[in-house]
């Protein structure tokens, strides 16, 4: 005990310069995304899905928001493929990146089927016995590395009363990790709408070493059938991922003191001359003010409008995200011309097409949108 209680000592005169340094270091943002789990350790297994799969798609798809729209924010992975990273190597490859957030994505489970909903954790104590068993079930991932007792203080993860101690770890950053804690779980409600678990503190192997602020979000319950349902699906991940990238965003600028810079939205032209219809990118549209749009799909290349995938849709525009192009169709100042037209875009096959919103050319919520314009 008295051995866990030194090292912590050290660790907090440790990182404290690390803390001093984020406040006044010009170097470009450094932003770490942890898909947790992969390779020989599955994670957590639904009846259909497995969340190593899971939450590797949805890390994918916040970085490809984050490349696209800051050119001064730089992503790390721990893991970009289906590999198996040790426990204490993902704190290390966030560390040595000097990064100024961690951010780890999870799904979690229950032997029961009714537990559904978002949490978000930051390292600290375990308040209760539940948030315990949620540090436990991660960390056992400990259990599949070589000299996991060496590796994190002698420690067994399924030890409850071994994590007395090793619950005090990262307490120098825990004023800015609980800060993007409720950032992210306030945008999880807004963008996603799952059963809100609140933001919660428990021991975790994977962010105890990080010399940052940190967080491990568990989008959603794999075991419950909603939760996987959704948790499968492209417009799932697709909205987890602009909620976790809203949340990243909106904490950075909090420490940064910087704004919000929208990417570029491409409006599609008709050709009158032809029956084909073409497309352009070089015509740019900043619409003004709040406009609601139906995102139905991405593609990895842009798609002329007489492909019979689009062209039975209506004010059809796109904006590039990493490597794919995102399309949305029914622009239109009112949410209800747009939310009745929404069954005739899913009638077309996009079964998960959803409304979103834009204020200057800008995502918001689209409850926030329908609150200002009084719909």
């Amino acid at each position: 005990m008295r051995a866990i209680l030194f090292i912590f000592v050290i660790f907090q005169f440790a990182f404290l310069p690390l803390l001093q340094a984020q406040t006044s270091n010009n170097k470009k943002w450094i932003i770490v995304l942890d898909a947790g789990h992969g390779g020989k350790d599955p994670g957590a297994l639904g009846k259909l899905s497995k969340e190593k799969d899971i939450v590797l798609d949805i890390v994918h798809r916040v970085a490809k928001y984050l490349d696209e729209n800051f050119d001064d924010v730089q992503v790390v992975y721990t893991r970009n493929t289906d590999v198996f990273i040790e426990l204490d190597k993902r704190a290390k490859i966030a560390n040595d990146a000097e990064a100024d957030l961690f951010v780890s994505v999870h799904c979690n489970a229950n032997p029961k089927t009714s537990p559904h909903g978002t949490e978000v954790f930051v390292m600290g104590l375990n308040k209760t016995e539940a948030n315990l068993e949620v540090a436990m079930k991660e960390n056992s991932a400990a259990l599949l590395e070589d000299n996991h007792e060496d590796k994190y203080d002698g420690i067994d993860p399924n030890s409850s009363e071994a994590y007395i101690a090793f619950s005090f770890f990262q307490n120098v950053f825990i004023e800015r990790s609980l800060s993007m804690a409720q950032i992210l779980i306030k945008n999880m409600n807004k963008y996603v709408g799952l059963f809100d678990r609140g933001v919660k503190q428990a021991p975790f192997f994977v962010l105890y070493r990080t010399a940052m602020p940190a967080v491990l979000i568990e989008t959603g319950f794999i075991s419950n059938y909603n939760d996987e349902t959704f948790l499968m699906s492209d417009a799932g991940k697709e909205k987890i991922a602009y909620a976790i990238y809203l949340a990243i965003t909106e904490y950075r600028n909090s420490t940064q003191n910087k704004s919000f810079q929208p990417g570029s939205m491409h409006k599609i032209e008709e050709n009158s001359s032809s029956n084909n219809s073409t497309q352009t990118n070089s015509t740019t549209t900043q619409t003004e003010g709040i406009v609601f749009r139906i995102q139905f799909a991405s593609f990895k290349e842009i798609v002329p409008t007489s492909d019979k995938r689009i062209s039975g849709l209506k004010n059809v525009v796109y904006e590039k995200v990493g490597t794919y192009y995102k399309y949305y169709c029914g622009e239109n100042a009112s949410y209800s011309e747009v939310s009745n037209y929404l069954p005739d875009v899913k009638k077309t096959g996009y079964t998960d097409a959803f409304i979103v919103a834009f204020k200057n050319g800008a995502p918001i919520g689209v409850q926030d949108a329908r609150k200002l314009t009084n719909q």
